[in-house]
């Protein structure tokens, strides 16, 4: 059984400097342990090492990445507001002041600074509705891969027999040799290139979740989504064979209850998807049904990659599906009823997993988010305008379009076609600009990298010179910033699309 996790508490620790566990540097052709030492004005990284051996030195385009405290951060973030950049970059801020040509932010991670607004392709002073659960994956061990304690050597009892007899004669037997579970957890993302495990966590989801990650497939998205799921596992008995020896019977007929016991199921292949519920009747035997849909069709490449959310209300049965933040598709099923919470089509646990239907079919896994959700309908989230900045309240109901003229004093003010509205930021859920009033984007510089923070947040630019806890950044979008690495976990020198480069490692 997959074990409670505190994430809530993991999400706003901190990390003590002198306890924090060692950087990781990947390389084109290894991986080493130490601490990141910095970059010198000639652009070369110094590497300290705990062991004795001096400090060495590295070009940065020899670097992969590095991973800061095993993925911890010093200073994670407290508050959830940021800003998503053109280029993709999303920086957590809080909105100081806002005009027609700039916007003043506050950072944790860099300080003050003036943003051109053009740059910026819109605001979440209050996101996804609600509390955030997890962001990640930052840290392996929060996960648990299914099917590794089976890989485990087992005692041969026949051979205990003949030991007894013979213990002389007994022919060493060869270490058991650990099988391969499939995945691997490399900076913030989870790789599987082979086997049929599953991939678990439990955030706890609420009632009213919002259940979000990036995905990437090299031959379609061959996989199956758990949420909402206990993990509980099936009903085992004992029984005996017919030389007398006792063995364990597992009761169940289907992978998806295997791995993720009572749970809602979204399996996407090709350019379809579909749902099922599955889990335990009142015998403990194990069922696996389809929740039918007027539509099964959406909308992704053979290859490629996509960002998937999954919005659930378990108090109306509802459960959407938004593909790079377009709706796709919904499923209806039974509410919750208040007076037997037990009989309800959605179930009650707070987990999620992801499990491969094609063995070897390569997919990384990023950018996970879970957060309570407000129950924002889904015209509402999916709405953009070319001619028109549109703001949506955190209420889930009301949207304004029209003009953002100005951010000061924690109000709002926009100028509709009718009338001018001055509406407090604390209940402004997004704010998304006008795409024509957005400058056009800039191909990536070759030596970009990538910060990224925790819970959330990543900068772009090339680096300068590092010391004392500090980055120079230049972005193409903001400037030149200086970063502080204790919110930072990963440094990521070659972010570029990159995908199918990954797997020629040996992961």
């Amino acid at each position: 059984m997959i074990r409670h996790l505190p994430l809530i508490a993991a999400l706003i620790g901190t990390v003590a400097a002198d306890d924090a566990p060692a950087d990781l540097l990947r390389l084109t052709n290894g991986e080493l342990e130490g601490r990141f030492g910095g970059i010198n004005r000639d652009g070369v990284l110094r590497w300290d090492r705990d062991d004795g051996i001096a400090p060495m030195e590295f070009r940065t385009d020899k670097v992969r990445q590095i991973v800061l405290r095993g993925g911890s951060s010093l200073k994670p973030g407290k508050d959830t507001s940021h800003l998503l950049l053109l280029n993709g970059d999303r920086l957590p801020a809080k909105v100081v002041s806002l005009d027609d040509e700039t916007i003043t932010l506050d950072t944790e991670v860099a300080g003050s600074m003036v943003v051109p607004r053009d740059a910026i392709k819109s605001l979440a002073p209050n996101p996804f509705g609600g509390k955030l659960l997890y962001a990640g994956p930052f840290q392996a061990d929060e996960w648990k891969i299914t099917g590794l304690e089976e890989d485990e050597e087992k005692p041969d009892e026949e051979a205990k027999e003949d030991d007894a007899e013979k213990p002389e004669e007994k022919p060493e037997k060869p270490a058991a040799e650990k099988k391969d579970p499939g995945w691997r957890h490399v900076g913030s993302k989870w790789y599987h290139t082979s086997g049929s495990n599953a991939l678990l966590l439990d955030p706890s989801l609420p009632d009213r979740s919002v259940f979000r990650f990036h995905l990437e497939w090299r031959s379609r998205p061959p996989i199956s989504i758990a949420f909402h799921a206990d993990f509980k596992e099936p009903k085992v008995e004992e029984d005996v064979d017919v030389k007398g020896n006792r063995q364990v019977v597992r009761h169940s007929s289907s992978s998806f209850v295997d791995s993720f016991g009572n749970a809602l199921v979204l399996t996407l292949r090709s350019s379809y998807a579909q749902l099922y519920r599955c889990g335990y009747d009142a015998d403990g035997e194990a069922f696996n049904d389809q929740v039918r849909s007027s539509s099964t069709t959406v909308r992704v490449d053979d290859s490629g990659e996509a960002d998937f959310e999954l919005r659930t209300d378990r108090t109306k049965g509802t459960v959407s599906l938004f593909v790079n933040g377009e709706y796709s598709l919904q499923w209806q099923l039974d509410p919750v009823d208040p007076d037997n919470p037990d009989n309800n089509s959605i179930p009650a646990g707070g987990g999620i997993g992801f499990q491969i239907l094609d063995d070897d079919s390569p997919v990384r896994i990023s950018d996970v988010i879970v957060a309570e959700w407000n129950g924002m309908p889904d015209s509402a989230r999916s709405l953009e305008s070319d001619d028109f900045d549109v703001v949506l309240l955190t209420n889930g109901t009301d949207r304004f379009s029209g003009k953002v003229r100005s951010i000061r004093d924690g109000s709002l003010t926009l100028e509709g076609q009718y009338a001018e509205l001055t509406i407090p930021m604390e209940e402004i859920a997004e704010v998304h600009f006008a795409r024509s009033a957005l400058r056009e984007t800039e191909e990536s510089a070759d030596r970009e990298i990538r910060v990224h923070f925790q819970p959330l947040g990543r900068l772009s630019g090339i680096p300068g010179v590092t010391a004392g806890g500090s980055m120079k950044l230049r972005s193409p979008l903001i400037g030149e910033l200086a970063v502080d690495l204790d919110s930072a976990v990963i440094l990521e020198f070659q972010s570029g699309n990159r995908f199918l480069n990954y797997w020629d490692e040996d992961l």
